[in-house]
């Protein structure tokens, strides 16, 4: 049995994919299985997946019809054997060493979830996301700030919930059963990540170690618009809300988040196809009330600190001029196409 299980979904990635394969499969560290879940794809993945497969025993192809990156994680997850789980987007692709490394600090300081610094690659530029934390090992009441602070810190040194920057030792994943929650298409990775921290007694940080290369660009799920995007919100807020310890700290997290969140949804609203449907998304989102309460529950000075002045702007009900200003976004966004 591998000892650590390397999770691929893929869904027409055939631009991409060979790279990332190859990135895997050169690792420095070989006892691992690449487990592929092609999620449908219409076009040469799978071929490019089966491909790979003859050439290497350690890899696996499983195919399921369309439905989305959380169901195809899941569907790895459940047919990967390794004692460690660590996933990759077909899009990017990792150092040569990430996974011994990473490896090697689970095992030396016992942690549940080991996590890695990375790279934003944008039109072949490099840059290095700079992180708040300091590496090391953080247990009990540390790691549970962190967990706290996974909730709602969106500042420029944030630590990313990205599922793809963590080293996951797999009994973390049972007893209960964490899975990523089905249906979800953008933010999974959140919601997913910050259950996680929650259950994690033992965390080491190798931050300084940038292992990872997230590829930004135009086409991926973040930059193109999601309908109903607000709703998967406000999903993910009640399920967090269900399913993490009661506290204060908690439920201001969440209030934050949800803000934070507004904001995204504001921004993909002005990505819509149409006007009738931008009008429907920025409805949704200005006469939800648990939105108001939440803004509310900030201090003004808080709120400005956090959200500059889309927070007073909110606090003060002026919801026309909210939506004139990203209607000219929608407008600029039409304009661009």
């Amino acid at each position: 049995m591998a000892k650590v299980s390397v999770v691929v979904p893929v869904y027409n990635a055939e631009k991409t994919l060979e790279r990332c394969l190859d990135s895997i499969v050169g690792q420095t560290f070989s006892d691992i299985e690449l487990v592929l879940v092609n999620d449908g794809s219409r076009d040469a993945s799978l071929r490019i997946c089966e491909d790979y497969a003859a050439r290497d025993r350690r890899i696996k192809v499983f195919s399921q019809e369309n439905q989305g990156p959380s169901t195809a994680r899941n569907t790895g997850i459940d047919h990967a054997g390794g004692d460690y789980l660590y996933f990759v987007d077909s899009d990017d692709y990792i150092a040569s060493d990430a996974i011994e490394r990473l490896y090697t600090a689970a095992v030396s300081s016992g942690a549940e979830v080991t996590v890695c610094g990375l790279y934003y690659v944008k039109n072949g530029v490099e840059k290095e996301h700079e992180i708040i934390y300091d590496p090391g090992i953080y247990e009990g009441e540390s790691a549970g700030k962190i967990a706290i602070d996974l909730l709602s810190d969106h500042s420029y040194r944030f630590l990313p919930p990205y599922s793809v920057i963590r080293l996951i030792r797999r009994d973390v994943l049972e007893q209960p059963r964490l899975r990523f929650t089905e249906g979800i298409i953008r933010s999974e990775d959140y919601l997913f990540t910050t259950e996680l921290h929650f259950r994690v007694e033992k965390l080491c940080l190798i931050t300084d170690q940038p292992l990872y290369y997230y590829m930004d660009n135009d086409s991926s799920i973040t930059n193109t618009f999601v309908e109903s995007y607000w709703q998967m919100v406000r999903r993910i807020n009640e399920i967090l809300l269900n399913r993490l310890p009661e506290s204060e700290a908690v439920k201001r997290g969440l209030d934050t988040v949800m803000i934070y969140r507004s904001l995204i949804a504001l921004n993909n609203a002005a990505r819509a196809e149409d006007r009738a449907i931008f009008s429907a998304e920025i409805k949704a989102i200005l006469q939800d009330e648990l939105l108001f309460k939440a803004i509310d529950s900030l201090s003004f000075k808080d709120g400005f600190r956090r959200f500059k002045a889309y927070y007073p702007l909110m606090r003060l009900r002026l919801k026309a001029l909210v939506k004139f200003r990203y209607y000219i976004k929608y407008c600029k966004n039409k304009k661009a196409e």
